[in-house]
């Protein structure tokens, strides 16, 4: 977990000005992506997910150019009519296929609840759609070490 979100805001909505801004990062390469291993709502509800059965998640993601997000409650689906995909080991594994081919921020998007979809991509035809319940969006001047 990333301890640099002091005075940091919880998004859990997406805004016309959020989605603008948002926006702008589209395109961007994304260089690192960790998945915590203690989620935020295990840890507010003193319980713990088995990694093997959690279909949600917390992560960040890092962007070539210095922003990073902190998500939190995020569902990831290989395509939008499917089901979320279940397990730690197999998102994980699908998140790095993605990245040995090389991923990107291909997209933003909002549902119908105004909640953040962020569209990752190897920009051909593999997609990972993650819809996420809040977010914390940071800059950083380190990647983090495995």
């Amino acid at each position: 977990m990333n301890g640099n979100n002091d005075g940091a805001t919880l998004h859990t909505t997406v805004d016309d000005e959020m989605y603008q801004e948002l926006s702008e990062l589209t395109g961007q390469r994304i260089v690192y992506v960790g998945f915590w291993d203690d989620s935020l709502a295990d840890a507010v509800e003193q319980s713990e997910t088995d990694p093997a059965t959690q279909n949600e998640f917390d992560l960040d993601i890092y962007l070539e150019d210095g922003v990073y997000f902190e998500l939190y409650g995020t569902y990831c689906y290989p395509d939008p009519n499917s089901e979320p995909m279940v397990g730690l080991e197999p998102v994980s594994e699908y998140v790095g296929e993605l990245g040995q081919r090389g991923m990107w921020l291909e997209e933003v998007a909002v549902d119908e609840n105004d909640a953040l979809i962020l569209v990752l991509g190897d920009q051909g035809t593999t997609k990972l759609y993650m819809a996420v319940e809040g977010w914390l969006l940071e800059e950083w001047d380190e990647l983090p070490e495995d």
